[in-house]
């Protein structure tokens, strides 16, 4: 029979990633990929219960994660998991059927996302390429919205992967002021144009109109107002801190500057 590994991604993820390993059960082996500056909670206890290796990838890069991933597993078939993630048995099923029986390198899988405890009618189900020959995976790219370079022919899986997504604000906040850091480090080392105070509200009614208008968000109720309204700051934030980035004097040049004149006149 194929081998196959599944990899899963986290840190500081102790209240969340118990569930991803019991789904990841039916799988040879299990890795488990620490992430950023590493867990300071129970998580890698945790894992040590569950998982065959723990590697510790901490580095601000997604596809450098992956990659560790990779060259840590043994299997024949790699599928990545994300702490939030779920393999239902259908899905679990409909995996060890196509790593068996298929000439693909790598399969997608709709992602069923709940966000707050909801699952948004006009949000898209995305597909992922998380299912992948080892042999054929060439590397994976990009600091934050990375992608699988496959050699060889991408089929679809039937069932779906759950995502259980955004379960409070709190949680919510947390990934996007991590994540809005890295973008706007993205768009700055791109020489994105000057961000100005037109700028900003162009945006963010851009991000309105997709969300609320052609992506119908707001007939989700209370959930996609809130969704459209979060993915509105999310994109302001990003933009922001490109601002921050690109000011000159800095902030905090400016900062020690009105500190050393009042300094100064208190000396005089």
């Amino acid at each position: 029979m194929t081998k196959l590994s599944v990899i899963i991604l986290g840190q500081n993820v102790e209240a969340e990633v118990v569930p991803a390993f019991i789904t990841s059960q039916f799988a040879d082996e299990i890795i488990y990929v620490d992430t950023f500056t590493g867990s300071t909670d129970k998580t890698l206890s945790l894992a040590r219960k569950f998982a065959h290796k723990i590697v510790k990838s901490e580095t601000y890069n997604f596809s450098t994660w992956r990659n560790d991933g990779a060259k840590a597993a043994t299997g024949e078939w790699l599928l990545y998991l994300d702490s939030d993630e779920r393999i239902t048995p259908k899905l679990a099923i409909d995996i060890k059927s196509a790593i068996n029986h298929s000439d693909y390198a790598a399969y997608t899988i709709r992602r069923y996302e709940v966000f707050l405890g909801k699952h948004l009618n006009h949000w898209p189900d995305p597909r992922v390429l998380r299912l992948m020959k080892k042999s054929s995976l060439k590397t994976w790219k990009g600091r934050l919205h990375e992608q699988p370079s496959i050699e060889g022919k991408i089929g679809e899986l039937r069932e779906q992967l759950i995502h259980l997504s955004h379960k409070n604000i709190d949680e919510k906040l947390a990934g996007t002021i991590k994540w809005s850091r890295l973008e706007a480090e993205m768009l700055f080392k791109a020489s994105h144009p000057p961000i100005k105070g037109w700028r900003l509200v162009r945006i963010m009614l851009t991000e309105f109109w997709d969300r609320a208008v052609k992506q119908r968000l707001l007939l989700d109720g209370t959930e996609g107002w809130i969704e459209v309204i979060y993915q509105m700051f999310s994109r302001f934030l990003t933009y922001e801190r490109l601002w921050e980035m690109q000011r000159k004097p800095t902030l905090k040049e400016t900062y020690e500057t009105i500190d050393k004149k009042i300094c100064q006149e208190v000396k005089e």
